[in-house]
């Protein structure tokens, strides 16, 4: 089973024990300034019932698998996929096989780690896996989901990404536009490698390119596409 779905799905399948559907789409990610592609994210959310963290790591492990598949038959060019603190904590033995089984694939692979560093049981698990990734060529990235980008210190320190992503401002205000592109620096992130995720029109396009940001994810940039279908094996 692969993850199918649309910007408006009306149809699902199930991953493992979970009872509700699992939906996916991608989003290009692209420069503010010139049509150049960095990669496309793969974005999974689920309907129909609440995920317990071990259905999850289940859904995502399954992603990734999707994912590593869509690459090596060029159904992608390159993808990045979200993997959260508790997966790691979960899963990491499979994830560990997982990547290893595809390192010639590692260039052409994103990974984006989330979570709350509060809530792990052994930080030194999720920074050993990081590092296990950077070792084997695979960018790592953080995703901040906080409210506001400071509360994601610990979380950056823990996984010193080499990208990131943030959610655009909704307001017009210029202070506020220059106040993302503040914080994002004062956690020692750069402007020109956090991507502006949910662009929805020009103006926050523009309003995003004026203060420093470089790449850009929305409806301004590119709509959001199907998942591929895999060719069926005989």
């Amino acid at each position: 089973m692969s993850p199918q779905g649309s910007p408006n799905p009306s149809s699902g399948e199930s991953v493992g024990r979970f009872r509700g559907s699992v939906r996916a789409t991608l989003w290009p990610t692209r420069s503010l300034a010139a049509d150049q592609h960095w990669f496309d994210e793969l974005y999974l959310w689920t309907e129909g019932g609440s995920a317990s963290t071990t259905e999850r790591a289940g859904i995502q492990l399954h992603a990734l698998r999707n994912a590593f598949d869509w690459l090596a038959y060029d159904l992608v060019d390159r993808i990045a996929v979200t993997v959260s603190f508790g997966t790691v904590e979960r899963s990491l033995d499979p994830l560990t096989e997982l990547f290893e089984k595809n390192l010639l694939l590692a260039h052409r692979m994103f990974v984006m780690l989330r979570g709350a560093p509060q809530r792990l049981r052994s930080r030194y698990r999720l920074r050993a896996f990081a590092d296990m990734l950077r070792g084997w060529q695979f960018m790592v990235g953080y995703r901040i989901s906080a409210p506001r980008v400071s509360m994601e210190l610990t979380g950056i320190d823990l996984v010193q990404p080499i990208f990131a992503k943030v959610l655009a401002t909704t307001s017009a205000r210029t202070d506020a536009w220059n106040d993302l592109a503040l914080e994002v620096r004062a956690l020692s992130l750069d402007t020109k490698t956090t991507i502006v995720g949910a662009l929805e029109t020009r103006q926050q396009q523009q309003s995003a390119s004026r203060v420093g940001f470089e790449l850009g994810q929305g409806r301004a940039i590119r709509m959001p596409y199907p998942p591929p279908t895999l060719p069926t094996r005989s």
